[in-house]
């Protein structure tokens, strides 16, 4: 929501390490944008393979923004993700059955995040909280001492570019 005006449908394919197989790979699909004055939303989905472990799931933001005065304003946001992690048995090549693979878990787990932001002409400051409650749906119970909880900050700058052809009227953060 934090200086953007239009709306945004975005595609997104990471491939590492791609003279191996089975390397890491990433499908990312958004929309997001504005659909008040004072309010945002958007909506990821993404499917992560690393090997035979595939974890997909998607992000839902929502942010609510009040104008403090003419050069500032405070924005509140939360997102909620769900992702579902485990083994992607398509893609496990052995020539026996293996019955230590049914011992690994498959997880589904819902995250709420919160996070505000203080904005003036320029300069923006930010906090979140990665992770606040974490619940694994797949065991029916709150995780608890989650080592992906995390307090995240950020100062971001925008500047606003003045200048004839491609570049006018442009922005930078």
């Amino acid at each position: 929501f934090v200086r953007e005006q239009s709306k945004y449908i975005s595609l997104y394919n990471k491939r590492e390490w791609v003279q191996f197989e089975d390397a890491p790979l990433t499908y990312m699909a958004s929309y997001s944008g504005r659909f008040s004055e004072n309010i945002g939303a958007g909506l990821s989905l993404f499917q992560q393979n690393y090997g035979v472990l595939t974890t997909f799931g998607g992000v839902a933001n929502f942010a609510y923004n009040v104008v403090l005065n003419r050069d500032s304003n405070l924005t509140f946001g939360l997102n909620a993700a769900f992702y579902n992690s485990g083994i992607n048995e398509g893609n496990v090549v052995t020539n026996f059955p293996d019955p230590s693979l049914n011992n690994l878990p498959s997880n589904s787990i819902l995250t709420i995040n919160p996070g505000i932001n203080y904005g003036t002409t320029f300069l923006d400051f930010g906090v979140s909280i990665n992770n606040l409650v974490s619940y694994n749906i797949t065991s029916s119970e709150m995780i608890e001492d989650n080592p992906e909880q995390s307090i995240q900050g950020h100062i971001m700058y925008t500047g606003y570019v003045n200048s004839r052809g491609f570049f006018d009227e442009s922005k930078f953060s």
